[in-house]
């Protein structure tokens, strides 16, 4: 009995008959066996395309054209090699700061800048991405929801959405919703070790086809686990080996597979090193400061053009839905949200007011030159009452929404507190943009005689010793050759403009 049918078996005979008449079978690309499967490859591809819509939205994609271009051009020379050519392979950059890749169902195929950053040759990415191709393929992402299809039907929600009453952030009051987070969690969800061994031995042979080296993956499976290490093995990332769990000896068997494994002559070659590093110069390491970052107690968001102040020593989160900070026992908030388009913060205003109740009507102000509304209300937090300010502000055409919140019998010593958080919000003057740096992978030559402590002093590499070792697969302790090229992560001044034909960038 395999792990998919294990699972199904503790619900029962009646839920596995209803599961095998609703779903089917179908012969896998790979095996050729007949297995169980909840869609058709139509509704795979289906599924997978609407799963790439949430990836595009809720974890963002790299807009570089040439990068972007060249990682598709070598994902499709890998697919040309895959036993299954029935559908359409698609190739993308996500925007993850974690080493990561992954696949969804119907061919949709994802590689992280972070994973990037610690590869050091071509034949290191084809492996990777033919590893990815190699779950497609086997449709291990259609049989992984096959096995945890009863776990599907309710999510925790990440965000509060179109919830109208909710004025604060879900961690004061979790929302339940159906499905709320389904694509993310199924995106993450890790592969069996069966499945992790089927796809890098399908990832070598694709890989060895297109003419790249086989071994290779041996090689990025190494780094990755040094990488992992170095990281502590925070069970929070979402990193490859923890997507991908690894067995004890994988990177072994992968050598040894590889050495087994003929590569294919006849084939373009792989690009020089060098080549290859020059497609990756100036990737971001890091988060991406175009989303909004903190410098101190300050948020600010250089795309939008706004800062506000939040209050010291609270644990301060950035996330797509909101800018939050919690007092460290989670009892107070301060968070912000964009609620709407528009120049009227009352019309916001008056629009809560009509669904929920406030103290007293909302009243017009004015906030660093900015027209502004506050009211305040009560509710009944996790912990007991709140009193809870609410502050519009308009900027730039958007309607921004700080909401501060402490226990009733707590409020009152707290109030300043809260109300200096609204009361900072501004534009984004010219000292606040000096502040902002943004890290991008560099590529820096080594002098004579330089170790990797030397050569991060003389090139303001921001990466340890250890850190620089691992995005280049050397040791610390090597003796850097001469004129060869070292990957480096350095701050440098944020220099990106929005777009003024992106509507999400305005």
């Amino acid at each position: 009995m395999n792990s998919s049918q294990k699972k199904l078996s503790a619900w029962g005979a009646p839920f596995l008959l209803l599961f095998l008449l609703a779903s089917g079978c179908a012969r896998n690309p790979v095996s050729g066996l007949p297995e169980p499967v909840l869609t058709t490859e139509k509704g795979e591809i289906k599924q997978g395309n609407e799963s790439a819509e949430w990836v595009k939205s809720e974890i963002g994609l790299v807009e570089d054209p040439d990068l972007e271009a060249y990682i598709n051009q070598l994902g499709q020379r890998l697919a040309r090699h895959s036993p299954r050519k029935s559908i359409e392979y698609r190739f993308y950059v996500v925007d993850m700061v974690e080493p990561n890749a992954f696949a969804l169902p119907g061919g949709h195929i994802y590689v992280s800048r972070g994973l990037l950053a610690l590869i050091n040759s071509e034949s290191e990415l084809a492996a990777i991405l033919g590893h990815e191709i190699g779950h497609v393929a086997a449709r291990h992402s259609v049989r992984r929801q096959t096995a945890h299809a009863p776990l599907l039907p309710i999510q925790i929600a990440s965000a509060i959405g179109g919830a109208a009453t909710a004025i604060v952030s879900p961690r004061l009051g979790q929302i339940v919703t159906n499905a709320g987070q389904l694509p993310g969690a199924f995106v993450m969800a890790a592969y069996g070790r069966e499945q992790e061994q089927q796809a890098d031995e399908l990832g070598q042979q694709i890989a060895a086809a297109a003419g790249f080296d086989p071994e290779a993956l041996a090689t990025i499976l190494h780094s990755l686990s040094l990488e992992e290490k170095l990281s502590g093995n925070d069970p929070d990332r979402t990193s490859f080996l923890q997507t991908h769990p690894p067995s004890p000896k994988r990177a072994v068997d992968a050598e040894k597979y590889g050495r087994d494994i003929v590569q294919a002559s006849g084939q373009p070659p792989a690009l020089s090193r060098r080549a290859f590093l020059e497609k990756l110069d100036g990737i971001i390491i890091g988060p991406d400061v175009a989303l909004g970052l903190f410098v101190g107690d300050e948020f600010m968001h250089p795309v939008l053009g706004f800062a506000f102040e939040l209050p010291s020593g609270w644990e301060k989160t950035n996330s797509p839905e909101a800018v939050i900070a919690e007092q460290p026992d989670g009892s107070a908030q301060v968070n912000l949200m964009i609620p709407a388009h528009g120049t009227d913060p009352m019309v916001t205003a008056k629009a809560l007011a009509h669904h929920t109740r406030l103290d007293e009507p909302p009243q017009a102000t004015e906030i660093s030159g900015l027209k502004a509304a506050q009211a305040s209300t009560r509710r009944n937090g996790t912990k007991g009452p709140m009193n809870i300010q609410i502050t519009w502000i308009a900027h730039q055409d958007l309607i921004y929404r700080i909401v501060g919140a402490a226990p009733s019998n707590e409020f009152a010593d707290m109030r300043t507190i809260l109300e200096r958080s609204a009361q900072s919000f501004h534009s984004l003057t010219g000292e606040d943009r000096k502040n902002i740096k943004e890290t991008r992978l560099r590529l820096v030559v080594a002098a004579p005689a330089e170790d990797l402590e030397e050569l991060g002093k003389r090139t303001g590499n921001i990466w340890s010793a250890e850190q620089t070792a691992i995005a280049n697969g050397l040791q610390v302790e090597s003796n850097l050759q001469p004129g060869g090229l070292i990957k480096i992560a350095r701050p440098e001044p944020y220099t990106r403009k929005p777009d003024p034909s992106d509507p999400d960038a305005l």
